[in-house]
Order: structure tokens, then C-alpha cells, then sequence
């Protein structure tokens, strides 16, 4: 299964987001987000697995502000 890593713009975005997709039968859990130099960032992401349109369809029809989406190889 393909794991995607999700920026969203407030920890707030991302316990929401987390919750529907868990709801949806996605498995996701929250991280604080990691910068280039190894320190933690002021941003929050979601990391999720699955398809990345239905995790995206989810998270957007549930008003869920998406920064930016990437995957996990």
C-alpha cells in the first residue's frame, strides 16, 4: 500500500483530517513536519495509506485545506 505524507496549514486542518479519513477506513496518523536541515517545522502533516485521488476526494470534500500531497515510496 502506498503511504502519502500531506502538509496542511494548522494542526487543527490535520486532527480533522486525520479523523475523516479514519473514518473512511483509511489509516492516518498526524506528524509535526520535518525541514531539509532535520529540524522540526511549524506545520503539521498527515500521513495516510491508500489511493491518493480517494484520500484526496476525502479530504477535500471535507473542507480539509490541503498545502501540498506527497508520496512515499
Amino acid at each position: 500500500m502506498q503511504r502519502h505524507v500531506i502538509l496542511v496549514s494548522s494542526i487543527t486542518y490535520a486532527i480533522k483530517g486525520r479523523d475523516f479519513l479514519r473514518k473512511n477506513g483509511i489509516k492516518a496518523y498526524i506528524e509535526k513536519k520535518i525541514t531539509s536541515n532535520g529540524n522540526a517545522g511549524c506545520g503539521y502533516v498527515i500521513v495516510a495509506e491508500g489511493n491518493k485521488s480517494t484520500i484526496t476526494h476525502i479530504l477535500l470534500n471535507s473542507n480539509i485545506n490541503i498545502v501540498e500531497i506527497n508520496s512515499i515510496v
